[in-house]
């Protein structure tokens, strides 16, 4: 049996990175490495660029080969690859059929685009492993654009990417220059990027088919793998609460409340959020007698006294540390001795990947276990960081604090 791709591309690399080291030792070089003392470039022979440049090919094509169809483009849509906006732009994912393919030809008829200039976009994007060209001129699925198709809601969350958080991105430093102190949501790289006084929540809700994207993206977002429900379900100890009152704050339509009162039928559950979304969940899920919804601001009092678990999924880091500080003493008049605060929420260790997103988009950020600590603190001393709760597989930590 034929050895799969991935360990064809693995020994691919391993030989081109020993000619490449041999190459050094032979010639007592400094191999490449990001000390300040490592030369900036090397003068290779012909054969030794030529094992460069295969690495690089094997390197990219095995990184995407690991990270997977969704991820690729997941990937590709934050770092701006224009195959794919064209792609998605002129919804070319859908007119080349799976079995047969097509031509550049058949698609520049169809898109009414310049054969020769759609050709060349669409080659770029081949190199990120969108669509294929298996005899010249004819173009093929690769299983990344298949996704596109079967999941239209991969699209929205690619063009979510490119459109709203990558500006975003691009604008982030020069928003640091205009506002360095400031924590106010307005004033980060979207705002720049879209030439608004407004924060993105609300600038998206001026803009319905903005906004209506915003949306369907963070659904896509609940499918990933590792945002499961299961994962708060089995990493807390719900059922040795007894009959007790969990409030999820900022809760939306409630699908982490319905999947605990399914499991735990001891628990009484809130789920709160603003008037709209309260008056959406109503019409479209299915309350039950244990679950039921609130419209509530997490910014004033919490209304709900004595619950035993207030549970924030995702919530604070959308905010600065000021407004967080705001959202956690919102709690306080109604927080019994011993009840808990849990949080999922990301737990932040090296790379610091994500983090730069949240800066971009609302001048917030994601959190270190330190930050975490520093902010409850900061709201109330009397809030004890109990345990932070990494569990395998799950891309959300679960951070657990007491009110003493």
């Amino acid at each position: 049996m034929a050895p799969s791709r991935i360990l064809t591309l693995a020994n691919e690399i391993l030989a081109n990175t020993k000619a490449l080291d041999d190459f050094f030792t032979q010639n007592d070089l400094a191999p490449p490495s990001f000390e300040e003392d490592t030369p900036l470039m090397y003068q290779f022979p012909p054969e030794i660029a030529a094992a460069q440049e295969s690495l690089s090919a094997a390197l990219d094509e095995l990184s995407s080969l690991n990270k997977g169809p969704i991820q690729t483009i997941v990937s590709n849509s934050f770092a701006g690859s224009i195959g794919l906006k064209t792609i998605l732009k002129y919804n070319i994912h859908n007119l080349v059929p799976f079995e047969t393919g097509t031509t550049f030809a058949e698609l520049a008829q169809k898109t009414n685009l310049p054969v020769k200039k759609l050709t060349r976009l669409l080659r770029h994007g081949m190199t990120d492993h969108f669509f294929r060209e298996p005899v010249p001129g004819r173009v093929k699925h690769t299983i990344a654009t298949k996704a596109l198709v079967l999941m239209p809601i991969l699209g929205t969350w690619a063009e979510m990417g490119m459109y709203e958080v990558g500006p975003a991105k691009m604008n982030v430093v020069d928003a640091l220059s205009k506002w360095p102190d400031s924590e106010e949501p307005e004033h980060c790289g979207f705002s720049l990027a879209n030439s608004t006084p407004l924060p993105m929540f609300e600038f998206f809700s001026q803009h319905p088919p903005r906004m209506t994207r915003f949306k369907s993206a963070m659904q896509f977002l609940q499918t990933f793998p590792g945002l499961e429900t299961s994962y708060i379900l089995s990493n807390f100890p719900w059922s040795t609460l007894g009959p007790a009152t969990v409030v999820d704050v900022g809760g939306s339509h409630g699908f982490v409340a319905l999947d605990l009162a399914k499991t735990f039928p001891n628990l009484s559950l809130i789920v709160q959020d603003l008037p709209s979304v309260i008056e959406d969940a109503k019409v479209n899920v299915q309350a039950t007698e244990r679950v039921t919804f609130m419209a509530h601001d997490f910014f004033e009092e919490q209304p709900v006294k004595n619950a035993d678990v207030y549970y924030f999924r995702w919530i604070l880091h959308d905010w600065s540390d000021r407004y967080c500080v705001k959202i956690l003493k919102a709690l306080i008049p109604a927080l019994k001795k011993g009840a808990r605060v849990v949080l999922s929420e990301r737990c932040l260790e090296p790379p610091w990947i994500s983090d730069i997103t949240m800066m971009a988009t609302s001048n917030s950020q994601e959190r270190d276990e330190g930050d975490w600590v520093e902010l409850f603190g900061v709201a109330d001393e009397r809030f004890e960081v109990e345990e932070i709760k990494r569990m395998e597989g799950a891309k959300l930590e679960l951070i657990i604090v007491r009110w003493d």
